[in-house]
């Protein structure tokens, strides 16, 4: 039991050191002459990759129970955000300084090492709604009432777009996603409210998985689960939200992975092949967003790569210009994200931006860049906040860690799921965090609602 416990104190240790060591090793030892021709970051990359991954990978190879904590998909987070396009040698990176390209490796390793001191320690504890909802108990006939009412929930923002006819609906479906009646503009008006329901389409895929585990595949309510599940994600790859996707369908494997514990070999093969064919999905979604399936199958893709978001890059940029050019924004960052639910028919001079745009400062028009979570705490306070920005997701991951292992005795898995997928879309931007977590208010919505309808019935003696 003592061995067991220092273990668990001592790995997140081991993640730290070998997360500094090896951006040590990245950004002195193996940094090029010159880092800006394509592919010439691939080695600094890949040490950092190993460095931050080690205990992740320990954990697989002894199976301990902690494989499924959430600080280790950070981990994974890390590598797709930042370091995937520099593995895959993906573009050039003329249009920052070697120093800051140097400087930019430096922040990922800070930012995942204090990630690690974040999980050590003891957990806070979710918000009580949080916690009641990962303890209801999901038997297989709740999931079968729970699943048509958030596919139609889900689907009412679609439907209410096109007057409610269906076909017409459909066949918005593989067009650009600005020609789709549903498609959002950036300011929000009382219209906006209904925009929320596809929210409660994203807990579809997840239910569906808990379902098969419980009741199997071949059964009625598990095929009509996938049939909705299915649905639900084209519509919402419609909008060209590839996050989205990633965040729907990655919870339903976490959650197939807690309904199904242990690394056997079909549960591996059903992993390894749902995300190949996850990577291969958001491809896709990118290739026909702007211009639709037709002009795709015409002209082919853009890209020889898996791509991501140009994110190492534009973390490189904004270190390049703050504070040298520009100062930090300070507190307009964080103030700009957490005002974001707040509907702006109530609040109509709300913050449109932080203070910052750096498509804008750096000459393009019409797009906007990512420089994920690392780069809005940089741009925010510094250096600094990198460090309380790492430490600051480390502790919610440690949280989530304790919300699982309360749903287990429910075997609910689904809070969990959403929670870990919500923790790494957030490490692309602060804004994904907060938008990303309506998936979990919904839910909580809809087991309310269930809940009292269950009290009425056993009121009325139906139950």
């Amino acid at each position: 039991m003592h061995s067991a416990l220092a273990n668990r104190e001592t790995l997140p240790f081991i993640g730290f050191c070998s997360a500094i060591l090896a951006t040590v090793v990245a950004a002195v030892a193996l940094f090029p002459d010159d880092p800006t021709p394509r592919g010439a970051l691939m080695l600094p990359a890949a040490v950092m990759t190993v460095g931050i991954l080690i205990v992740p990978v320990l954990r697989v190879i002894a199976g301990a129970g902690e494989v499924t904590n959430a600080e280790n998909f950070l981990c994974v987070g890390f590598v797709f955000w930042l370091l995937l396009d520099l593995l895959q040698g993906a573009y050039d990176l003329g249009e920052a300084s070697n120093e800051s390209l140097r400087l930019a490796l430096v922040s990922i390793g800070v930012s995942a090492a204090f990630v690690w001191l974040g999980a050590r320690g003891k957990e806070w504890r979710a918000p009580s709604w949080v916690v009641t909802v990962a303890n209801r108990p999901l038997d297989p006939r709740t999931l079968s009432r729970l699943i048509p009412l958030c596919f139609v929930l889900g689907m009412l923002n679609f439907a209410y777009a096109v007057d409610f006819d269906i076909p017409e609906m459909f066949s918005y479906l593989g067009a650009s996603r600005w020609s789709a009646p549903w498609a959002r503009g950036q300011l929000g008006g009382w219209g906006s409210f209904i925009d929320q329901m596809p929210y409660f389409g994203y807990v579809l895929p997840s239910l569906t998985a808990l379902l098969i585990a419980k009741r199997g595949l071949w059964r009625f309510e598990s095929l009509l689960a996938i049939g909705c599940s299915v649905i639900m994600l084209l519509f919402l790859s419609q909008g060209g939200g590839r996050r989205i996707i990633g965040v729907t369908v990655g919870a339903a494997l976490l959650v197939w992975v807690q309904a199904n514990p242990g690394l056997r070999p079909k549960n591996i093969l059903i992993i390894a092949v749902s995300a190949v064919g996850l990577a291969w999905a958001s491809q896709f979604i990118l290739n026909i967003r702007s211009a639709g399936v037709e002009r795709f199958l015409e002209t082919g893709s853009d890209y020889d790569y898996l791509h991501v978001d140009d994110n190492f890059l534009r973390l490189a940029q904004v270190i390049d210009l703050v504070p040298a050019r520009r100062d930090h924004v300070g507190s307009q960052q964080i103030v700009f994200t957490l005002v974001r639910p707040v509907p702006r028919v109530f609040w109509p001079g709300k913050p449109i931006d932080a203070g910052f745009d750096l498509a804008r400062e750096v000459g393009l028009k019409g797009v906007s860049l990512s420089t994920t979570i690392v780069g809005e705490w940089y741009l925010a306070f510094g250096w600094f906040a990198v460090v309380i920005g790492g430490w600051f997701h480390g502790r919610l991951a440690k949280a989530a860690n304790l919300i699982r292992d309360e749903g287990r005795a429910a075997g609910n898995p689904i809070v969990y799921a959403l929670a870990v997928m919500v923790l790494v879309a957030g490490q692309r931007s602060m804004l994904d965090l907060v938008v990303m977590s309506y998936a979990l208010v919904a839910w909580w919505a809809v087991n309310r609602f269930l809940s009292r309808r269950h009290q009425e019935a056993a009121a009325h003696g139906y139950y």
